[in-house]
């Protein structure tokens, strides 16, 4: 395989394989609606919040909706680390990579979300604050929809260079990984089912018999607001079934199978009969909005399950290649660190029963500190000391026994008065041999 491989650390998984990725595709499948409910209602509070410059009614109707957005926020986020933990450990080497890879916007997602929950925080919270200076806190909507637009397709763009280690060594940071092949489509398809289950969301929300009192509609009012997020949800539904064509058609082989075809196009075909009973809502005044709602909502939950189930089979047949080229590259690490640390161990023994030499033992811990074998520190090297006392072994003795100054710019040798002369005799017979 000609893509980077790099090497795993050989721990064990903290739970079977397969009970991973179910918690993995579960998970992942509650931190999602809450994303979407985020988005979306972010995204319909600032439209609400403009279309009620000029229409009172709908300035109350997006105080509601930010009301839940920090609710959606927080659920959001708790969610969302038990599936980034459980990919961080099923898919360790090529998630890691990744992120080194886009590192500087990945180590600013959480700056980022926590400018876009103080946003959100204040945009709530400060509604009062803000009436006659409207400008300024639509601003604010703005800016707290745009960082949840944002953040979202930084990690789209990580999971994204994660399937696909090919690519690794064209990368250049965020933006071009940003534009590989996949990612953009895949990120509208994402921003329209925030739309369209936050949307459905709020279909059921203003239903509620407590909703018309809270924020003070006429039953009129109360009826077009409805239709206003049914229309926006059918529309949506619209465009995530043309939108998931393109991403289908746009997704690079390798990680195709039939299995995955056929999920991804169940999920697409549950939202047929879904789109047919909102259309019969929408063109029908007379019929109720809620006729069919609960089998919309089966539909649309079955749809999420489908795109979960085929978004990890994806995933799992993508990186299949490249996980078998990790495990055996770490399991070749693995035998070779085995082999040199046995290595290691044989010669250290072998080192243990070698006979030992006195001479080099007694020059070790009385001369090396000076003398090294080659280069000339304190005192000079052994080389040198070899050409003065070439054959005159008794003449190196009796210097070492009453040492004086040769050199200058050297401090002069002391006394070894402690050697005895049996080892005074090993230290000259070992440095000039």
């Amino acid at each position: 395989m000609n893509v980077p491989v790099p090497r795993d650390i050989p721990l064990p998984l903290p739970a079977p394989e397969e009970l991973l990725e179910v918690l993995l595709i579960v998970s992942f499948i509650v931190h999602i609606v809450f994303v979407h409910m985020m988005l979306g209602g972010s995204l319909f509070s600032l439209f609400c919040q403009i279309k009620g410059l000029k229409q009172i009614e709908y300035e109350r109707l997006a105080y509601k909706i930010a009301q839940t957005v920090t609710v959606n926020k927080s659920l959001a986020v708790v969610m969302g680390v038990a599936p980034l933990l459980i990919i961080n450990t099923l898919y360790a080497p090529q998630f890691y990579a990744s992120s080194a890879l886009i590192g500087g916007a990945w180590m600013a997602v959480i700056p980022l979300v926590a400018v876009a929950f103080l946003l959100a925080y204040a945009h709530k919270f400060w509604w009062d604050r803000f009436v006659n200076i409207p400008e300024l806190h639509i601003g604010i909507a703005a800016l707290e929809s745009a960082l949840f637009l944002f953040i979202p397709l930084i990690y789209m763009t990580n999971v994204n260079l994660m399937l696909f280690p090919e690519y690794w060594p064209e990368v250049k940071g965020f933006f071009s990984a940003m534009l590989l092949p996949n990612v953009l489509q895949r990120y509208l398809h994402f921003v329209s089912a925030a739309i369209l289950f936050s949307a459905l969301f709020f279909v059921w929300w203003s239903g509620r018999p407590a909703f018309q009192a809270e924020v003070k509609l006429s039953q009129p009012l109360l009826q077009s607001v409805r239709r206003f997020f049914y229309a926006f949800a059918f529309g949506a539904t619209i465009f995530q079934i043309l939108s998931g064509l393109v991403v289908f058609v746009s997704l690079p082989a390798q990680g195709m199978s039939w299995g995955v075809t056929l999920l991804l196009f169940a999920g697409g075909g549950f939202g047929v009969p879904a789109l047919y009973w909102m259309w019969g809502n929408l063109v029908n005044p007379d019929n109720s909005l809620d006729r069919h709602f609960s089998r919309i909502i089966v539909l649309f939950a079955c749809t999420i399950l489908a795109m979960a189930v085929a978004r990890h089979q994806y995933r799992e047949h993508a990186l299949k290649d490249h996980k078998l080229a990790i495990a055996q590259k770490t399991a070749n690490y693995m035998a070779a660190a085995a082999d040199a640390r046995q290595e290691a161990e044989s010669a250290a023994l072998a080192q243990q029963n070698e006979p030992v030499d006195p001479g080099e033992q007694a020059f070790q811990r009385n001369c090396a500190a000076c003398h090294h074998i080659n280069l000339p520190t304190v005192g000079p090297d052994m080389g040198e000391i070899r050409r003065i006392y070439a054959g005159d072994a008794k003449g190196l003795i009796r210097w070492t026994q009453n040492p004086g100054k040769k050199r200058e710019n050297s401090m002069q040798m002391p006394g070894f008065p402690h050697l005895s002369e049996t080892e005074l005799q090993a230290i000259a017979d070992y440095m000039l041999r």
